[in-house]
């Protein structure tokens, strides 16, 4: 195997994207005051270093990983990748097994996506382009990105009342189509079906007191999957890679020491401070009720809402952390609309609205310090 080095030099213009599109949304605006950063300026630009960031994710152990294998791939007149989904080893046959303009075919559309999503829901503004940052800029880990971009397309233009027949349609093909570019895609779709269930005050309730008792059922289903008692093989039709759910449910879970709980709280205090957030804004004090979009946007909300709960479930098993992590990724997609639409209309900032932020923010801060410390 040709072993690709993680690349400081590289890593460190990722990051010189990362900070302009931090500058070019303006966090100290929302912190100050919301609505006041409604401003739509510099979309595009960051749009293309979002991109840019996304096709070249040097920052990112799996890129160079799947590095690896192109390099091998170029080192004979004939060979095939076929270690992805189907039309990923498609993508990589007609792309000469060149691995730059491969993941240019899978990222590029990917964040077509989710610009042309933000422009349907008419939040290209600067505090979409905040959340997006924030809670969606290290996205692009995974190939999956293309699938779950897909996905959320494809539910907005499906459910939003405000599309017209024929946009319904292309919407519901988006929805479909996305079980073929990952094999978790089925999980996200089942996910997506789930979040047409209303959600209110006394659900809300309910679900905060049933999670001890569902974490029991987790246990066992991920218990039943490992042994094999449970048949669960619904991500073979991609192709390729194929399913991997027994492999998932049975790995071993990584044992974090004191360094490792510490960075993990540093992570996950604000990704739960934003779904409390949100829950209190959307649920709670009902900002979507009688908005333009709000059939939509609460609809995005409740499937946010339903991937990290539903992943949080899984938190607490004693095998794989694969699971929850996989789960909880497919949250960060339709989240930061949510989110951002809920800043356009906050008239002013609050103790909620800096927590999300300051919280946020250190942990990128955080994120990128310790991945040039450990590299």
């Amino acid at each position: 195997m040709f072993y690709i080095q993680y690349s400081v030099e590289k890593a460190f213009i990722c990051l010189l994207f990362f900070l302009t599109m931090l500058v070019i949304a303006r966090p100290y605006c929302t912190y100050r005051c919301p609505q006041g950063n409604n401003v739509r300026r510099g979309v595009f630009f960051f749009f293309l270093l979002y991109t840019l960031n996304s096709v070249f994710a040097f920052w990112s152990e799996d890129t160079y990983h799947s590095w690896e294998g192109f390099v091998a791939a170029k080192q004979y007149t004939s060979f095939e990748v076929l270690g992805y989904e189907q039309v990923y080893n498609w993508l990589a046959a007609i792309s000469g097994n060149n691995y730059f303009l491969w993941r240019a075919l899978i990222w590029i559309p990917a964040c077509l996506f989710l610009f042309i999503s933000a422009k349907k829901l008419d939040l290209l503004n600067r505090n979409f382009l905040l959340s997006m940052i924030l809670f969606a800029g290290l996205q692009a880990y995974t190939r999956g990105m293309l699938g779950h971009t897909m996905l959320l397309l494809g539910a907005i233009l499906l459910v939003d009342d405000r599309n017209n027949r024929w946009e319904r349609f292309v919407g519901l093909l988006l929805f479909c189509a996305s079980y073929f570019f990952h094999k978790s895609m089925y999980v996200n779709i089942a996910f997506a079906l789930l979040a047409f269930y209303p959600l209110g005050k006394k659900s809300i309730i309910a679900s905060f007191i049933a999670f001890p008792f569902l974490t029991v059922i987790a246990t066992m289903l991920v218990d039943s999957i490992a042994s094999g008692a449970l048949d669960v093989s619904l991500g073979e039709g991609v192709g390729g890679a194929g399913d991997r759910t027994v492999m998932y449910a049975s790995d071993e879970k990584m044992i974090l020491n004191a360094n490792g709980k510490i960075g993990e709280f540093i992570e996950l205090l604000p990704q739960y401070l934003v779904l409390f957030y949100l829950i209190n804004r959307v649920v709670f004090k009902r900002y979507f009720a009688g908005i333009n979009g709000e059939r939509i946007f609460t609809y995005l909300f409740r499937l946010s809402f339903v991937a990290i709960y539903v992943a949080s479930l899984f938190y607490f098993v004693e095998t794989s952390s694969w699971i929850y992590s996989r789960f909880k990724y497919m949250a960060f997609f339709p989240l930061p609309f949510v989110l951002a639409k809920v800043w356009t209309l906050e008239s002013k900032s609050d103790v909620w609205v800096k927590s999300v932020i300051g919280f946020q923010m250190f942990y990128l801060c955080f994120y990128w310090a310790y991945k040039f410390y450990s590299w």
